[in-house]
């Protein structure tokens, strides 16, 4: 991620100094001109930047939402701290999915929602 805002922070930086060239060369060297066109690099590099970070906390809510459901339905003690773990992004959760309990989760009989088979009684319901 942190080479994808590098790389996105130096294409906006050259689009913003191509544009500012080239209102230069349009209008024989007016600065106004210029600095409209360094204007719009920087408009554009602010949706960029937008864009990049709203998308990577995106990923992060999805991936700490995933890993607090999974943790319940396997009956995880600590179901409710570990989905922290999702701030590390897809390293805490290639983390999770490696120190996660092993087994097939199935619905529970009274309340529907996914329990792991071998549990005494379901995390959500508390029902044998």
């Amino acid at each position: 991620m942190k080479k994808l805002s590098v790389s996105a922070l130096i294409f906006t930086i050259l689009i913003g100094l191509t544009m500012q060239a080239f209102g230069q060369s349009r209008n024989n060297g007016d600065p106004a001109a210029a600095c409209g066109a360094a204007g719009c690099g920087i408009v554009v590099w602010l949706i960029m930047m937008i864009v990049i970070f709203g998308v990577a906390i995106g990923i992060i809510v999805f991936i700490i939402k995933f890993i607090g459901k999974d943790a319940t339905s396997r009956g995880m003690p600590n179901a409710q701290s570990i989905k922290w773990l999702g701030l590390l992004g897809l390293l805490g959760l290639v983390i999770y999915l490696l120190q996660r309990p092993q087994g097939n989760a199935f619905p529970c009989p009274h309340c529907g929602k996914p329990r792991m088979q071998g549990l005494p009684q379901c995390p959500s319901c508390y029902q044998p």
